[in-house]
Protein backbone atom coordinates (compact mmCIF):
# COMPACT_ATOMS: atom_id res chain seq x y z
CA UNK A 1 0.00 0.00 0.00
CA UNK A 2 1.73 3.17 -1.21
CA UNK A 3 0.94 6.67 0.04
CA UNK A 4 -1.64 7.28 -2.70
CA UNK A 5 -3.46 4.05 -1.86
CA UNK A 6 -3.31 4.87 1.85
CA UNK A 7 -4.94 8.22 1.16
CA UNK A 8 -7.69 6.48 -0.82
CA UNK A 9 -8.28 3.98 2.00
CA UNK A 10 -8.53 6.79 4.56
CA UNK A 11 -10.87 8.78 2.29
CA UNK A 12 -13.16 5.74 2.04
CA UNK A 13 -13.14 5.13 5.80
CA UNK A 14 -13.87 8.77 6.55
CA UNK A 15 -16.86 8.57 4.19
CA UNK A 16 -18.37 5.26 5.33
CA UNK A 17 -16.74 4.63 8.73
CA UNK A 18 -16.68 0.87 8.13
CA UNK A 19 -15.79 -1.72 5.50
CA UNK A 20 -16.43 -5.46 5.22
CA UNK A 21 -14.60 -8.01 3.14
CA UNK A 22 -17.88 -9.92 2.66
CA UNK A 23 -20.96 -8.19 4.12
CA UNK A 24 -23.06 -10.71 6.02
CA UNK A 25 -26.24 -8.66 6.51
CA UNK A 26 -27.51 -8.96 2.95
CA UNK A 27 -25.94 -5.63 2.06
CA UNK A 28 -24.15 -5.48 -1.27
CA UNK A 29 -20.54 -4.37 -1.24
CA UNK A 30 -20.18 -0.71 -2.08
CA UNK A 31 -19.05 -0.16 -5.65
CA UNK A 32 -16.43 2.33 -6.72
CA UNK A 33 -17.62 5.86 -7.22
CA UNK A 34 -15.94 8.91 -8.73
CA UNK A 35 -12.79 9.61 -6.74
CA UNK A 36 -13.41 6.71 -4.33
CA UNK A 37 -12.30 3.08 -4.20
CA UNK A 38 -14.71 0.16 -4.10
CA UNK A 39 -15.22 -1.53 -0.71
CA UNK A 40 -13.60 -4.72 -1.99
CA UNK A 41 -10.44 -2.82 -2.98
CA UNK A 42 -10.25 -1.02 0.37
CA UNK A 43 -10.40 -4.32 2.27
CA UNK A 44 -7.83 -5.90 -0.06
CA UNK A 45 -5.39 -3.04 0.43
CA UNK A 46 -5.65 -3.26 4.23
CA UNK A 47 -5.46 -7.07 4.22
CA UNK A 48 -2.38 -7.10 2.02
CA UNK A 49 -0.54 -4.27 3.79
CA UNK A 50 2.77 -5.06 5.46
CA UNK A 51 3.30 -4.48 9.19
CA UNK A 52 5.19 -1.28 8.36
CA UNK A 53 2.35 -0.04 6.14
CA UNK A 54 -0.24 -0.87 8.80
CA UNK A 55 1.77 1.06 11.37
CA UNK A 56 1.94 4.04 9.01
CA UNK A 57 -1.85 3.85 8.54
CA UNK A 58 -2.36 3.74 12.32
CA UNK A 59 -0.10 6.76 12.78
CA UNK A 60 -1.90 8.64 10.01
CA UNK A 61 -5.29 8.04 11.63
CA UNK A 62 -3.99 8.75 15.13
CA UNK A 63 -3.03 12.23 13.93
CA UNK A 64 -6.74 12.81 13.35
CA UNK A 65 -7.80 11.31 16.69
CA UNK A 66 -9.04 8.10 15.06
CA UNK A 67 -8.41 4.38 15.39
CA UNK A 68 -9.08 1.55 12.95
CA UNK A 69 -10.37 -1.55 14.76
CA UNK A 70 -10.50 -4.94 13.09
CA UNK A 71 -12.98 -7.72 13.91
CA UNK A 72 -13.02 -11.28 12.63
CA UNK A 73 -15.91 -13.69 12.14
CA UNK A 74 -16.90 -14.90 15.61
CA UNK A 75 -16.05 -11.64 17.34
CA UNK A 76 -19.60 -10.36 16.83
CA UNK A 77 -22.74 -11.71 15.17
CA UNK A 78 -23.30 -10.62 11.60
CA UNK A 79 -19.66 -10.98 10.50
CA UNK A 80 -19.70 -13.69 7.85
CA UNK A 81 -17.28 -16.66 8.04
CA UNK A 82 -14.04 -15.73 6.34
CA UNK A 83 -14.94 -12.06 6.38
CA UNK A 84 -13.37 -9.20 8.28
CA UNK A 85 -15.01 -6.01 9.59
CA UNK A 86 -13.09 -2.72 9.79
CA UNK A 87 -14.54 0.05 11.96
CA UNK A 88 -13.16 3.59 12.13
CA UNK A 89 -13.79 4.96 15.63
CA UNK A 90 -12.75 8.08 17.55
CA UNK A 91 -9.86 7.28 19.87
CA UNK A 92 -10.91 8.38 23.38
CA UNK A 93 -7.27 8.79 24.37
CA UNK A 94 -6.56 11.28 21.58
CA UNK A 95 -7.88 14.75 20.83
CA UNK A 96 -9.70 15.20 17.56
CA UNK A 97 -8.68 18.18 15.43
CA UNK A 98 -11.17 21.00 14.77
CA UNK A 99 -11.80 19.86 11.18
CA UNK A 100 -14.46 17.50 12.58
CA UNK A 101 -17.40 19.83 13.03
CA UNK A 102 -20.99 19.49 14.23
CA UNK A 103 -22.30 21.52 11.29
CA UNK A 104 -23.99 18.53 9.54
CA UNK A 105 -25.95 17.83 12.75
CA UNK A 106 -27.13 21.42 13.06
CA UNK A 107 -28.05 21.65 9.39
CA UNK A 108 -29.99 18.38 9.42
CA UNK A 109 -32.16 19.27 12.43
CA UNK A 110 -32.73 22.92 11.61
CA UNK A 111 -36.33 23.79 10.71
CA UNK A 112 -36.24 27.53 11.30
CA UNK A 113 -33.86 30.08 12.84
CA UNK A 114 -32.95 28.06 15.95
CA UNK A 115 -29.73 28.65 17.81
CA UNK A 116 -27.06 25.98 18.01
CA UNK A 117 -27.87 25.52 21.68
CA UNK A 118 -31.51 24.76 20.80
CA UNK A 119 -30.51 22.34 18.06
CA UNK A 120 -28.11 20.61 20.46
CA UNK A 121 -31.09 20.11 22.81
CA UNK A 122 -33.03 18.42 20.02
CA UNK A 123 -30.13 16.16 19.10
CA UNK A 124 -29.54 15.13 22.72
CA UNK A 125 -33.22 14.34 23.29
CA UNK A 126 -33.47 12.29 20.10
CA UNK A 127 -30.19 10.49 20.79
CA UNK A 128 -31.29 9.54 24.31
CA UNK A 129 -34.73 8.41 23.16
CA UNK A 130 -33.24 6.34 20.34
CA UNK A 131 -31.02 4.62 22.90
CA UNK A 132 -34.09 4.02 25.06
CA UNK A 133 -35.52 2.03 22.15
CA UNK A 134 -32.24 0.28 21.33
CA UNK A 135 -31.11 -0.51 24.87
CA UNK A 136 -33.60 0.08 27.70
CA UNK A 137 -36.43 -1.62 25.85
CA UNK A 138 -34.26 -4.71 25.33
CA UNK A 139 -32.85 -4.66 28.87
CA UNK A 140 -29.48 -4.23 27.21
CA UNK A 141 -26.33 -2.55 28.52
CA UNK A 142 -24.17 -0.34 26.33
CA UNK A 143 -21.51 -3.04 26.61
CA UNK A 144 -23.86 -5.59 24.97
CA UNK A 145 -22.42 -4.90 21.54
CA UNK A 146 -23.05 -8.45 20.30
CA UNK A 147 -26.83 -7.92 20.60
CA UNK A 148 -26.86 -5.14 18.02
CA UNK A 149 -28.87 -7.18 15.52
CA UNK A 150 -31.75 -7.45 18.02
CA UNK A 151 -31.97 -3.68 18.32
CA UNK A 152 -34.62 -2.34 15.96
CA UNK A 153 -37.24 0.39 16.10
CA UNK A 154 -39.62 2.12 13.74
CA UNK A 155 -39.74 5.76 12.75
CA UNK A 156 -43.23 5.97 14.27
CA UNK A 157 -42.01 4.56 17.61
CA UNK A 158 -39.31 7.19 17.95
CA UNK A 159 -41.76 9.96 16.99
CA UNK A 160 -44.32 8.74 19.55
CA UNK A 161 -41.69 8.49 22.29
CA UNK A 162 -40.59 12.04 21.52
CA UNK A 163 -44.19 13.31 21.75
CA UNK A 164 -44.57 11.60 25.13
CA UNK A 165 -41.36 13.25 26.30
CA UNK A 166 -42.56 16.67 25.19
CA UNK A 167 -45.90 16.20 26.96
CA UNK A 168 -44.07 15.17 30.15
CA UNK A 169 -42.01 18.36 29.98
CA UNK A 170 -45.10 20.51 29.42
CA UNK A 171 -46.82 18.85 32.37
CA UNK A 172 -44.05 20.15 34.62
CA UNK A 173 -45.20 23.70 33.96
CA UNK A 174 -42.97 26.30 35.60
CA UNK A 175 -40.89 23.52 37.16
CA UNK A 176 -39.60 22.52 33.72
CA UNK A 177 -35.97 23.54 33.03
CA UNK A 178 -35.66 26.76 31.06
CA UNK A 179 -33.35 24.98 28.62
CA UNK A 180 -36.27 22.74 27.61
CA UNK A 181 -38.34 25.67 26.31
CA UNK A 182 -37.60 24.97 22.60
CA UNK A 183 -38.78 21.40 23.10
CA UNK A 184 -41.97 22.39 24.92
CA UNK A 185 -42.95 24.82 22.17
CA UNK A 186 -42.77 22.26 19.37
CA UNK A 187 -46.05 21.58 17.60
CA UNK A 188 -47.65 19.63 14.76
CA UNK A 189 -45.67 17.86 12.08
CA UNK A 190 -42.38 19.39 13.23
CA UNK A 191 -41.90 16.40 15.54
CA UNK A 192 -42.04 13.95 12.62
CA UNK A 193 -39.72 16.16 10.57
CA UNK A 194 -37.15 16.29 13.36
CA UNK A 195 -37.31 12.52 13.83
CA UNK A 196 -36.87 11.75 10.15
CA UNK A 197 -33.98 14.20 9.86
CA UNK A 198 -32.30 12.65 12.90
CA UNK A 199 -32.69 9.09 11.61
CA UNK A 200 -31.38 10.07 8.18
CA UNK A 201 -28.38 11.66 9.89
CA UNK A 202 -27.68 8.44 11.83
CA UNK A 203 -28.04 6.34 8.68
CA UNK A 204 -25.67 8.59 6.73
CA UNK A 205 -23.13 8.15 9.53
CA UNK A 206 -23.43 4.35 9.26
CA UNK A 207 -24.90 3.98 12.77
CA UNK A 208 -28.34 2.79 11.60
CA UNK A 209 -29.50 0.86 8.56
CA UNK A 210 -32.92 0.12 7.15
CA UNK A 211 -34.16 -3.42 7.78
CA UNK A 212 -34.45 -5.22 4.49
CA UNK A 213 -37.50 -7.35 3.92
CA UNK A 214 -40.26 -8.33 1.54
CA UNK A 215 -42.62 -5.61 2.74
CA UNK A 216 -41.80 -2.69 0.47
CA UNK A 217 -44.20 -0.41 2.31
CA UNK A 218 -42.28 -0.91 5.56
CA UNK A 219 -38.87 -0.48 3.94
CA UNK A 220 -37.16 2.60 5.30
CA UNK A 221 -39.48 2.67 8.32
CA UNK A 222 -37.82 -0.07 10.41
CA UNK A 223 -34.29 0.68 11.54
CA UNK A 224 -31.59 -1.58 12.95
CA UNK A 225 -28.44 -0.60 14.75
CA UNK A 226 -25.24 -1.42 12.87
CA UNK A 227 -22.17 -2.99 14.43
CA UNK A 228 -20.43 0.36 14.03
CA UNK A 229 -23.32 2.05 15.86
CA UNK A 230 -23.12 -0.45 18.74
CA UNK A 231 -19.35 -0.07 19.02
CA UNK A 232 -19.64 3.71 19.09
CA UNK A 233 -22.45 3.64 21.68
CA UNK A 234 -20.31 1.43 23.90
CA UNK A 235 -17.41 3.84 23.54
CA UNK A 236 -19.61 6.83 24.39
CA UNK A 237 -20.96 5.01 27.44
CA UNK A 238 -17.52 4.10 28.75
CA UNK A 239 -15.68 7.32 28.01
CA UNK A 240 -18.29 10.10 27.93
CA UNK A 241 -21.19 8.96 30.13
CA UNK A 242 -19.35 7.08 32.89
CA UNK A 243 -19.58 10.13 35.16
CA UNK A 244 -23.39 9.82 35.10
CA UNK A 245 -23.11 6.30 36.47
CA UNK A 246 -20.86 7.60 39.24
CA UNK A 247 -23.41 10.31 40.08
CA UNK A 248 -26.24 7.78 40.17
CA UNK A 249 -24.25 5.45 42.40
CA UNK A 250 -23.36 8.32 44.71
CA UNK A 251 -27.01 9.35 45.03
CA UNK A 252 -28.03 5.77 45.81
CA UNK A 253 -25.28 5.49 48.43
CA UNK A 254 -26.51 8.67 50.14
CA UNK A 255 -30.00 7.15 50.47
CA UNK A 256 -28.57 3.97 51.95
CA UNK A 257 -29.11 1.90 48.80
CA UNK A 258 -26.75 -0.79 47.65
CA UNK A 259 -26.44 0.54 44.10
CA UNK A 260 -23.49 2.67 45.09
CA UNK A 261 -21.27 -0.34 45.44
CA UNK A 262 -19.48 -1.80 42.48
CA UNK A 263 -20.78 -5.11 41.19
CA UNK A 264 -19.13 -7.53 38.78
CA UNK A 265 -21.72 -6.54 36.18
CA UNK A 266 -21.14 -2.78 36.23
CA UNK A 267 -17.39 -3.24 36.53
CA UNK A 268 -17.50 -5.35 33.38
CA UNK A 269 -19.65 -2.75 31.63
CA UNK A 270 -16.86 -0.21 32.04
CA UNK A 271 -14.28 -2.31 30.24
CA UNK A 272 -13.32 -1.27 26.74
CA UNK A 273 -14.04 -3.85 24.07
CA UNK A 274 -10.92 -5.30 22.48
Amino acid sequence: MNMTEMGEVVAYLLRYRSAERAPGSGRKRRAAREGQLAERDVCALIDDASDLEREALRDFLAGQGLRLKVFEAGDYPGIAPGSRYYALLPDPELEQPPLYTRDPVFEALKLRQESRAELAQWYLQLWLLMHTLLYTRYNRALSDVSRYQEATFTTAELAELLREQLEALRALGEAAPETSRPLREERGEDVSRRVRAFIELQARAGLLEAVRGDDREAEGEIWQQTLLGALESEQVGVHQLAHLQALAQGAAAETGGEAGGATPENERDQEVAP
